[in-house]
């Protein structure tokens, strides 16, 4: 589990990074270019986007606990594949809600048909609410040491 921890603490990072970089190129980059509504809808595509990285480097530094799980548990693969999913529909989700609703904002410069990607946000949005509903799943039927 050592290796996941690293690994969720890299992409929790390197979202956080990503979230900076396309919050800061929407408010100055894009400010004259689309109108205030393609605007609001590029900030919410950046919140969600730094909300679950700032949820996946909670979960990180919780999992960094040496006693995140006891020992009967480290020997079992059904809680850590429910984990392993659940991240998996977090970080799946994330990218096809914030990327389909980035796409719709710059519909304005591009072309209009890009606002047809605004379909795939619902898909995002349920797999990113899987994912934390899996995560709280598990925390909720699971054991953990203090």
């Amino acid at each position: 589990m050592v290796r996941n921890r690293h690994n969720y603490f890299a992409a929790g990072a390197f979202m956080v990074a990503v979230a900076i970089v396309l919050g800061a190129f929407g408010a100055h980059g894009l400010e004259k270019k689309v109108t205030l509504k393609y605007l609001a809808t590029w900030k919410t595509a950046t919140e969600y986007l730094m909300y679950n990285a700032l949820g996946m480097l909670a979960f990180a530094a919780y999992q960094s606990n040496d006693k995140f799980q006891t020992p009967a548990e480290q020997n079992t693969e059904k809680p850590k594949m429910i984990l392993r999913l659940s991240v998996l529909a977090i970080f799946i989700g994330v990218f096809i809600f914030s990327a389909s609703l980035y796409i719709v904002a710059v519909n304005e410069i591009f072309s209009p048909s890009l606002r047809s990607f605004g379909k795939f946000a619902p898909i995002g949005g349920l797999l990113m609410t899987l994912g934390w509903v899996g995560l709280g799943f598990h925390f909720l039927t699971h054991k953990h040491s203090k």
